[in-house]
């Protein structure tokens, strides 16, 4: 937490490059991932390996295996798995994944990917905002200590937009709730006035 402000901030990175220009400009952790105009896919194990040996902020990394869509079927779940096994072995501070099924939370596969990461903390992504259900979602979530944090936009594109649903989340959710979407230093301190989270997510956001 950089000194100053009362909320920490994570900047979503594809290169080391990008992730060593977000820390010198004060992120507090990096989520990494690749092919952003799919949403973000999951990076491979050397170029995870470089960002955790260059930066002394936090790795998270995401974990997704489908082009379109948060919903994976035995093939792309199978890749998930064996992804999360190869990276489990890299000094990272978690993960970042969700899974729907039918615009609900894919439990059963859910399960199966926290166990694979355990004993990693977990980010659920921003799949959640496409819930049929979102409060009976998070519930659910609330069981899983492992899981840590939702990442959301409160159903907008941009945060600030999402104020009102981002705020019902946490209301419900026992962990961290980080805001996302397009937030930038600009709208960054109007958005925590209003949302006082601990935990804000962007591309550029610092």
């Amino acid at each position: 937490m950089s000194p100053g402000r009362d909320y920490k901030v994570e900047s979503c990175v594809t290169s080391l490059a990008q992730a060593i220009d977000a820390q010198s400009r004060g992120a507090d952790r990096v989520e990494l991932c690749i092919r952003l105009e799919t949403e973000g896919m999951t990076p491979d194990a050397e170029l995870t390996k470089s960002l955790c040996d260059h930066l002394h902020i936090p790795v998270r990394v995401m974990v997704r295996s489908t082009e379109a869509g948060y919903e994976a079927d035995a093939l792309a779940l199978q890749h998930m798995l064996e992804s999360i096994h190869a990276l489990k072995q890299l000094p990272l501070d978690g993960f970042v994944f969700g899974l729907m099924k039918d615009d609900r939370i894919d439990r059963d596969a859910m399960i199966r990917l926290l166990q694979h990461a355990y004993p990693f903390p977990v980010t659920f992504h921003k799949a959640i905002d496409i819930s049929a259900d979102i409060a009976a979602d998070i519930e659910w979530l609330n069981q899983f200590p492992q899981i840590d944090t939702i990442l959301t936009s409160g159903g907008a594109i941009k945060a600030i937009d999402g104020v009102t649903g981002i705020l019902e989340m946490k209301d419900i959710f026992r962990g961290n709730i980080m805001a996302a979407g397009k937030i930038t230093p600009e709208v960054l301190s109007v958005l925590h006035d209003q949302l006082g989270l601990g935990w804000y997510h962007g591309r550029a956001i610092v």
